[in-house]
């Protein structure tokens, strides 16, 4: 039997070189596409739609794909709920070769009556794809199945009358490899990054990833401080079902941190039921800082009534009382050499936390002190001297008229 000569590949070279210094440059991976498509076609590739997709730790999503086509370029989608019964990613190719524990799949969309039974496929079909190629990458040798998270999904597709040729399709094996390798860098880099964000906040997380990790590391800075905790959330705790008492809390801190965020506010923590956010003063003394923290408050209180109007049985529940104040906190690391807790630091925080509680006694939704009330320009109700647990002298008290 006569020898098969190997499959010639096209003059594609610098392409995987190409992948990987994007990767190094850190690029996005929207870029990096766009390059190595266009390098592919210049090639003689005849490529005219790709797609790469994976799973992503984040609490919003469980997928993020990028879908290339001569048309639109490079586009990012995300996904949520992709396990459910009827999503795009169980009624998809990729499924089946999970389910099979299959890394490589080749369809004629012109061709072969198995097209019919994916959606997406018989979409491609309609718009003239004629042929299509699957193929998937498992990182670190995991093993394929449908809910993979260590692994990317790649496929492409040609509009071209005769089909992907054998050239073309060695050419598209030749860049997956360290099209897989920029990808995991970068996955595992997002992942990070979510994670960090999510439990941290953006301002901590950056802080984190730019090497501020050592206990001691920090900085003196002035901020306006937010404060927020959930009224009688103890006997909620006792007198709900557990999925009923998270339900409303989740709908407390929809309103709360939500509106602190709306602002532009960092949620440093979330301790229990109470929230610490905080608004970092720029060049003009505070006075902006003040003032977003307080459309924050005013805000929290506009979802709160939104929802009371709304109805709904957690919503009537739910009451919670709101502290502003404007002071100098230490923001850094402090804890053990192995365990350490990046935070705010110092006397105001506790200030802050002291004008909550008195939000409570004095049955006013929002109080703010002294300082944040020489900052504003909003007319505020003055509530007099008050004394305030850990604080040695009486501090003056003004109430916010809110929602």
């Amino acid at each position: 039997m006569a020898d098969h000569e190997p499959t010639r590949l096209p003059d594609v070279p610098d392409i995987p070189a190409s992948i990987i210094a994007s990767g190094i440059s850190d690029q996005p991976l929207t870029s990096l596409i766009e390059v190595a498509m266009q390098r592919l076609i210049a090639s003689g590739v005849s490529i005219d739609r790709m797609n790469v997709g994976f799973r992503i730790l984040h609490p919003l999503f469980d997928g993020m794909s990028i879908t290339w086509t001569r048309e639109t370029g490079a586009e990012v989608s995300y996904a949520a709920l992709v396990d459910k019964d009827g999503s795009d990613f169980r009624l998809s190719p990729f499924y089946v070769m999970l389910s099979d524990g299959s890394r490589e799949w080749r369809l004629r969309l012109d061709q072969d009556p198995a097209v019919a039974g994916f959606p997406l496929l018989a979409q491609l079909k309609e718009k003239g794809f004629t042929d299509y190629l699957a193929l998937i990458v498992a990182f670190g040798g995991a093993e394929l199945h449908p809910q993979s998270l260590d692994g990317l999904a790649t496929s492409w597709s040609t509009r071209s009358p005769q089909g992907f040729s054998d050239t073309d399709v060695a050419a598209m094996r030749a860049v997956l490899a360290p099209l897989a390798l920029v990808f995991r860098i970068a996955i595992k880099d997002q992942i990070t990054r979510n994670a960090l964000n999510t439990f941290h906040g953006p301002l901590v997380g950056g802080r984190i990833l730019s090497g501020t990790i050592k206990r001691g590391d920090g900085e003196r800075l002035a901020a306006a401080l937010w404060y927020s905790d959930l009224r009688n959330s103890t006997g909620l705790a006792d007198q709900l079902p557990v999925d009923a008492f998270l339900d409303l809390l989740n709908a407390y801190f929809d309103c709360a941190a939500g509106a602190v965020m709306e602002q532009g506010g960092q949620v440093l923590d979330i301790i229990g039921d109470a929230i610490l956010a905080f608004f970092p003063a720029g060049d003009n003394g505070g006075t902006q800082a003040c003032a977003l923290a307080l459309q924050a408050a005013s805000g929290a209180r506009d979802r709160l009534a939104t929802l009371k109007r709304e109805g709904g049985g957690k919503a009537g529940a739910i009451e919670f009382g709101i502290g502003v104040h404007f002071g100098d906190v230490v923001f850094g690391n402090a804890g053990t050499p192995e365990r350490l807790k990046f935070g705010v630091l110092g006397r105001a925080v506790n200030e802050v936390a002291r004008t909550a509680d008195m939000a409570k006694s004095l049955k006013r939704p929002v109080v703010v002190s002294d300082e944040v009330a020489r900052r504003s320009q909003l007319t505020l109700a003055d509530l007099g001297l008050h004394e305030l647990r850990g604080i040695p002298q009486a501090r003056r008290l003004w109430a916010m008229e809110v929602a």
